[in-house]
């Protein structure tokens, strides 16, 4: 996979991550778990690996789940877990 195309998937999936951050700070009413929070980000965060996968026409043995992890889910999870604690301070 071209060098380009794997900073064009690991943008799309944090900037997606950060408006899902910005828009869900009131998401969860009660205490979260770890595993719940990798959870929910997992639901939210695997239609992209579908996306892009298709929108940049890579075939399934060079955009594997184990590629997308590394170049998707982790930019998802790590700027939508930062915007997500940013807002929901914000609105306390």
């Amino acid at each position: 996979m071209d060098a380009a195309v794997e900073r064009r998937i690991s943008l799309i999936h944090a900037l997606v991550g950060a408006g899902l951050g910005v828009g869900s700070p009131g998401m969860f009413g009660t205490p979260v778990t770890l595993p719940t929070v990798l959870l929910v980000g997992f639901v939210f965060s695997f239609p992209l690996y579908i996306i892009t996968r298709n929108t940049f026409n890579l075939p399934p043995e060079e955009y594997t789940l184990k590629h997308w992890l590394a170049k998707g889910y982790l930019y998802f999870m790590s700027t939508w877990l930062l915007t997500w604690t940013l807002s929901y301070n914000l609105m306390a």
